[in-house]
């Protein structure tokens, strides 16, 4: 009796456990425990305990289950509708959970499913990410020309804080001789007050050992916007009021008051195996000093394993002020890490 009392209580506690996650049961009577990640066409993202992240194809999905708030579109460019739990019933539609009442939609190649993490205002758990990209290029022909890259970023993120640095690294060399050589740092806090609105701080430096302009040093502080974020894209704006510091190869400088926007952009497509992003800032001076400060960067990057990545990027950096002017174009193929 007390044993048969004990097992009960040990399967019902086991059974309220597993009711705590997404659920997936396979066809072929498996059952997969975990956080979806992601629904997308013909694929399923679950993150587990004691596997990691796993891919799976929606064909040999019997029936899946995500109780937490949604997102669902139908199209990359449809309206996304929210439901705040999902249910599949193995008939090749799912089940929306809604206030208003429930609503059945078919599984297409275009539906994407992901976690609402704008539903709330901060997350829960200390989330950091970021990569780490080198590149190489090597030619020889009537004239020799190679060119280096190195560049990485990070992002914490735990409450109502995000945190990135970003930093690189870029040398090109033509007939022994250097042509572009150049390093960058960026470092950025935002602090979240609703689930879309953000204040950020940032801190960016720049040395040439090229161009006419050796130094570029700025401290900016303004409001942002978090248009969308979630598994599979995001968008984000900020407007900037910084004091740039400029030091030239010739000996002169300035400091002056700027503005400048910044736009952070990415997209998965295909099961988050091919990723488009873009990321740059552009601006100018309140007064005569700079009439462009631009830098921007945009490139496509094939995920091979969960952690290794096939990158090509085209960046552009470009100044022209009063006393001097700047202007780097960079394209990069190389291999890159993630986290």
């Amino acid at each position: 009796m007390v044993y048969k009392l004990l097992t009960t209580s040990v399967l019902g506690i086991f059974t309220s456990f597993i009711a705590w996650g997404d659920m997936i049961q396979l066809k072929n009577g498996d059952n997969l425990s975990g956080k979806i990640k992601l629904v997308d066409g013909s694929k399923v993202l679950i993150e587990t305990e004691y596997a990691g992240t796993i891919s799976i194809d929606n064909s040999k999905i019997k029936t899946f289950s995500i109780d937490e708030p949604v997102k669902i579109k139908d199209g990359l460019f449809s309206q996304a509708q929210y439901a705040d739990a999902i249910q599949s019933g193995g008939d090749s539609n799912i089940t929306l959970v809604t206030r208003e009442g429930n609503k059945t939609l078919p599984i297409n190649n275009d539906l994407t499913i992901t976690k609402n993490t704008q539903a709330s205002l901060a997350p829960s758990d200390l989330i950091i990410n970021g990569g780490l990209n080198a590149g190489a290029y090597y030619n020889k022909g009537s004239s020799k020309s190679e060119q280096y890259s190195l560049n990485g970023n990070v992002t914490a993120k735990y409450d109502l804080w995000r945190h990135g640095l970003r930093a690189s690294l870029f040398r090109a060399k033509d007939d022994q001789e250097t042509s572009n050589y150049y390093y960058t740092t960026q470092y950025e806090v935002d602090r979240f007050f609703t689930p879309s609105f953000f204040w950020q701080g940032n801190v960016q430096y720049k040395h040439d050992w090229i161009e006419d302009i050796k130094t570029k040093t700025s401290f900016g502080t303004g409001p942002g916007w978090q248009v969308w974020e979630d598994e599979l894209s995001a968008l984000s704006f900020t407007g900037l009021v910084s004091y740039q510091k400029i030091d030239y190869r010739n000996g002169n400088d300035s400091t002056h008051p700027m503005g400048s926007v910044k736009w952070n952009y990415y997209q998965f497509f295909a099961g988050k195996s091919l990723k488009f992003f873009t990321t740059g800032e552009v601006g100018r001076s309140f007064n005569n000093d700079v009439d462009l400060d631009l830098s921007a960067t945009a490139g496509i990057a094939y995920r091979l394993t969960d952690w290794l990545s096939i990158n090509t990027s085209l960046t552009k950096e470009k100044s022209k002020t009063r006393d001097g002017d700047s202007n780097n174009t960079n394209y990069n193929i190389g291999m890159g890490v993630n986290w």
